[in-house]
């Protein structure tokens, strides 16, 4: 950058006329960023829509899955005696339970007979250790004075590495072996061996079969069951189909489906305001916030109308929902989701206003749940082996159905705009924003060398005028001199 001047001559404000003749010059620089601007908006948007479109995959994960529509629920005749809840897979529809005993815990070695009284201006002996003839392994010291509260008394014991606890309850003594074995307690007056019971385990009988548990809650063949009395009458568990669970996991997805549907169809149907443009910073800066905010916003708006990838997306998810499943053994009768309950708009209501929603006929689709299971679960979850596409479609359940074109959609989406978790992106939009970056630069470069030339044009004319003004001084003072 050579040497600037800015009116010394002329007195202009060369530096405001410049700035004034860039703006200008700029144009073609601010159709750029505003292009930048509306890219970025369009790949948010696309990455928006493929999070939900990912959310409403996710969804479909249990319903893909056989064990989802196999759960099972247990319940007891008598609860008060035997409780039972379903914990894994079982394959019983009924469980005969008799208690014979229930299980008590052990209590671990404990000794309680010494007082404060008993152990202060003492050395403490522990035996610990207990061998098999009754005799102790290990002896350890604990000297305790005769000023020593309770406190400093429990700490000396629990601190002298010998497995064995020590508090104080009702000004008793209470020594408890951490490891639960054996040990004995010697004073210049007395030794008090640890006193402990052991476990006992429940006794029952399933269907028949005699069987042991340590605790009154096991599990036996995916059921965990809660020993509660002993009786002498058996008592009848029963399993069966979890219809609720089922019933609500479809509701649940068919609720989904219909928020994200809705949400892509307002975006793809969003009206586009063509006197808006993207506002560049220095815009911005000169507008309050809030019309700032909402002059972007009118901006964005219809930023994917009619967007050709998510239009035949939705497309495509409906006549995945709809078409029926053809495989060999389907029940004719079940092989469409309006046939369990699932289908569009009722009657009185327009389809084409309702844009895909779902509806649930919640009577129908419980009906067909309870008396119809298997035919429900082979609807949502068939997979098809097939290596031909157009097989493969007809023959997969619905649910594996829309989860394999969401993977389509999704894919198309990240082809044109990238992956925000991506660390390399090569989608469309990307490369977009990557020309449109080279081209700001080049502009920028160029921009660069016109203000370099116009402050040279105004430094020159500046230089001249200087010049011309010193030759006109010396003129002067040459005629007043004659």
């Amino acid at each position: 950058m050579g040497i600037r001047i800015s009116g010394m001559a002329s007195g202009m404000d060369t530096e405001k006329i410049i700035k004034d003749l860039m703006k200008t010059q700029r144009e073609p620089i601010n159709r750029l960023q505003r292009n930048k601007y509306t890219i970025e908006w369009k790949r948010d948007a696309y990455r928006e829509m493929n999070t939900l479109l990912a959310d409403l995959q996710n969804s479909l994960k249990t319903l893909r899955m056989s064990s989802t529509f196999s759960k099972k629920v247990a319940s007891s005749e008598n609860d008060s005696v035997v409780s039972a809840t379903v914990k894994g897979k079982p394959e019983l529809p009924s469980y005969t339970v008799q208690v014979t005993k229930l299980a008590e815990a052990g209590t671990p070695p404990v000794v309680s007979e010494l007082s404060l009284s008993d152990v202060q201006g003492i050395t403490l002996k522990l035996h610990t250790d207990k061998q098999e003839d009754g005799s102790y392994a290990k002896t350890t010291e604990v000297v305790i004075s005769a000023t020593d509260s309770a406190e400093q008394i429990v700490s000396k014991i629990n601190s002298s590495d010998t497995g064995i606890k020590a508090s104080f309850f009702n000004d008793k003594l209470v020594l408890t072996a951490a490891n639960e074995k054996d040990f004995k307690v010697e004073t210049p007056n007395k030794a008090v061996a640890s006193q402990s019971s052991p476990a006992k385990a429940a006794e029952f009988t399933i269907n028949g079969v005699p069987y042991e548990a340590k605790s009154n809650t096991f599990t036996f063949d995916g059921i965990e069951f809660n020993l509660k009395q002993v009786t002498s009458t058996p008592v009848v568990i029963r399993t069966k189909t979890d219809d609720e669970a089922i019933f609500n996991t479809v509701k649940d997805f068919v609720d989904k489906y219909n928020a994200i549907i809705e949400t892509i169809n307002k975006k793809i149907s969003e009206p586009k305001y063509k006197s808006y443009k993207p506002l560049l910073d220095e815009e911005k800066e000169a507008l309050p916030e809030k019309t700032a905010e909402k002059m972007d916003a009118m901006a964005k708006s219809g930023i994917l109308l009619r967007d050709p990838i998510l239009t035949s997306g939705l497309t495509e998810m409906r006549r995945a929902l709809s078409t029926s499943l053809q495989v060999t053994g389907v029940n004719t009768a079940f092989d469409t989701l309006s046939e369990i309950g699932i289908g569009g708009p009722p009657s009185g209501k327009f389809a084409y206003q309702e844009n895909g929603k779902l509806y649930i006929n919640e009577d129908k689709l419980r009906e067909a749940i309870r008396n119809n299971g298997d035919d429900v679960l082979k609807l949502f979850t068939n997979y098809s082996s097939s290596n031909d596409p157009a097989t493969k479609y007809k023959e997969s359940g619905v649910a594996e159905r829309l989860y394999s074109e969401l993977n389509k959609i999704m894919d198309k989406v990240t082809k044109e705009a990238g992956s925000s978790g991506s660390v390399y992106d090569d989608s469309s939009l990307a490369k977009k924003l990557k020309q449109t970056d080279e081209d700001i630069q080049r502009w920028e470069d160029r921009l660069k060398i016109i203000e370099d030339r116009y402050w040279k044009q105004f430094t020159a004319m500046e230089k001249a005028m200087s010049k011309a003004q010193s030759q006109g001084s010396w003129f002067a003072q040459m005629l007043g001199q004659q």
